[in-house]
């Protein structure tokens, strides 16, 4: 049986019932990926082995990264324990996780951050019935007053927004347990109004082309602003600008992104932007 097979059959019903529609999105890309790796589906006899998955997640991490690697070892070895308790294969995953080195979180400075509005503003074109200015406009405005992951606000109908309230239902959020509301300034929800009114389709942010194309999009718009357009500088880096600077005017960090705890928030928060206290060249005496 191919991991697709056992993935639309009996994974996704089984274990993703009430998960976000990225959350099978993701799965189903790490599967094409493993496919063509191999040059052919993936099936449970073959290629549920500890060799074939460790060589697959080695190739994966030097050719896009460690945290990809991690990611879809999860996603792999979650798929194989499962078919493992079906008996469709003997053998369960001893496949140890990738080592991740913690990177230093950054952040966008609210200078970067106006030159990021202010190339979002001159965007040609539409997106769908929206001229594009206005939806590349608001999308930023609202994931920076909210915060919120770029999947939640992207599954966000228009029956959810009552100026000046965005309720982001748990269903569109990951791991789906909590509804959050979100309150925007007037000038946001103006922007929002159009949307509502002008797009077809039941969504806010009506996206009529691929999921990819979103952040390839985006990052054009990010480039164009004069800011480092890496993998790192996309959607979530606005995750990260919000938690920070909110951290930094005195705010709750892990209550803004509702995390389970400050630890993981740690990961969110530059620390060029948050007074921590004095440096070790401000306090030790200099040695020349």
């Amino acid at each position: 049986m191919t991991l697709n097979k056992f993935f639309e059959d009996f994974y996704q019903p089984l274990k993703l019932r009430g998960r976000s529609e990225n959350t099978t999105r993701l799965y189903a890309n790490t599967l094409k990926q493993y496919a063509k790796y191999l040059g052919r589906p993936a099936t449970i006899e073959e290629d549920l082995n500890d060799l074939a998955v460790s060589r697959y997640l080695s190739h994966r991490a030097r050719e896009r990264s460690v945290y990809t690697a991690e990611k879809e070892r999860t996603q792999l070895l979650a798929l194989w324990r499962c078919a493992a308790d079906r008996r469709l294969t003997e053998m369960r995953p001893c496949v140890p996780p990738t080592p991740i080195p913690f990177r230093v979180p950054t952040a966008w400075s609210v200078d970067q951050l106006k030159a990021l509005l202010a190339a979002a503003k001159v965007v040609k074109g539409k997106v769908g019935d929206v001229p594009a200015h206005i939806f590349w406009t608001a999308l930023i405005q609202v994931l920076w007053q909210s915060a919120e992951r770029i999947g939640a606000i992207m599954s966000v109908l228009k029956e959810d927004y009552t100026r000046p309230i965005i309720l982001v239902r748990a269903e569109y959020r990951k791991g789906g347990k909590r509804d959050k509301l979100y309150t925007f300034t007037d000038p946001v929800c103006d922007l929002l109004d159009v949307l509502k009114q002008s797009s077809n389709g039941p969504q806010l942010f009506a996206w009529p082309r691929g999921y990819e194309y979103l952040w390839n999009r985006f990052g054009k718009i990010v480039k164009a602003a004069g800011l480092e357009g890496g993998r790192r500088s996309k959607f979530h880096q606005l995750r990260r600008s919000a938690a920070t600077h909110f951290a930094a005017r005195g705010g709750d960090p892990t209550a803004l992104l509702d995390h389970s705890s400050p630890r993981i928030t740690k990961a969110y928060l530059d620390p060029r932007f948050i007074d921590t206290g004095p440096k070790p060249c401000e306090v030790l005496p200099g040695l020349d």
